[in-house]
């Protein structure tokens, strides 16, 4: 009998234990996950649509779609390769409280941590694109001006590039332009990368570039669409501009760029590569 009770006593424990070290385990896979960027998250949350009735899909993206709002009303984008599930919940705390200042001073503040590390991690992957590579000298200088808050030499010196790649872009890999004299091709290059990204993020880029950056902006009326404004700035329309979040909006912008025709063109690489 006492054999018997010891023999439960000792099989219990042991279930109790594994299904401790379960809960633990699964405690920490949800971390893990919950850390993950929105960008590495997406293929699992395109799994998990796909098997979930219509109401459950919505209820599913239901945050994503209040994060969208929320960054497209406050002047920025979805973020996909910073935003965790921690920044995530923050942003929607923000937003729920309708602060722009407060959203723009969390976001630049992640990005000044450890004296700027994820900024200038950024910035040297855009030297794996020709254009970029190109232009080192201007980008590193731009990253010392705005790490020493010196935003009104960043912004305008910066602002060019984004110009400058989009067109290559267009003229390496899009359709040619009927009007090849025209100076800004980035609403084009925002229509595509609307098109191949997930509709988080590639609607919400588009939405940034067509209503801020490069909103028409009609100078004889003095209401310039955003402080950020790419024409208002470059023509000399708009003095307010330099700001720190206005200066981590470009460089944000050129970054997103940037990892996208990075992207493009190992992907168009690859299948060359293969044949050979």
């Amino acid at each position: 009998m006492q054999d018997t009770e010891n023999s439960s006593r000792t099989l219990g424990q042991s279930l109790g234990h594994m299904a401790r070290s379960f809960l633990h385990a699964l405690g920490e896979f949800a971390v893990r996950v919950d850390a993950l960027s929105l960008e590495d998250k997406q293929p699992f949350k395109d799994m998990m649509a796909i098997m979930m009735s219509e109401h459950g899909a919505k209820l599913l993206t239901r945050e994503d779609e209040e994060l969208r709002r929320t960054l497209s009303d406050h002047g920025w984008w979805v973020l996909q390769k910073d935003i965790n599930g921690p920044v995530k919940r923050e942003l929607l705390r923000l937003g729920r409280k309708g602060n722009s200042h407060e959203i723009d001073t969390y976001l630049c503040s992640i990005f000044k941590e450890a004296d700027g590390a994820r900024l200038q991690k950024k910035t040297q992957s855009w030297f794996d694109v020709p254009y970029l590579n190109e232009r080192k000298q201007v980008i590193l200088d731009c990253l010392e001006a705005h790490t020493n808050g010196k935003w009104t030499l960043s912004i305008p010196a910066l602002l060019p590039l984004v110009d400058g790649i989009t067109r290559r872009f267009r003229q390496d890999h899009l359709r040619r332009s009927k009007n090849p004299g025209r100076a800004i091709h980035v609403d084009k290059f925002a229509d595509y990368y609307r098109k191949k990204q997930p509709k988080l993020f590639g609607a919400s880029f588009a939405s940034f570039v067509r209503h801020n950056m490069y909103a028409k902006f009609d100078f004889s009326n003095g209401l310039p669409p955003s402080s950020i404004n790419r024409h208002g700035i470059l023509h000399g329309e708009i003095r307010h501009y330099a700001t720190e979040a206005n200066s981590l909006r470009v460089f944000l912008l050129l970054d997103t760029i940037a990892q996208f025709v990075r992207a493009f063109e190992c992907s168009r690489k690859t299948p060359a590569m293969l044949k050979r």
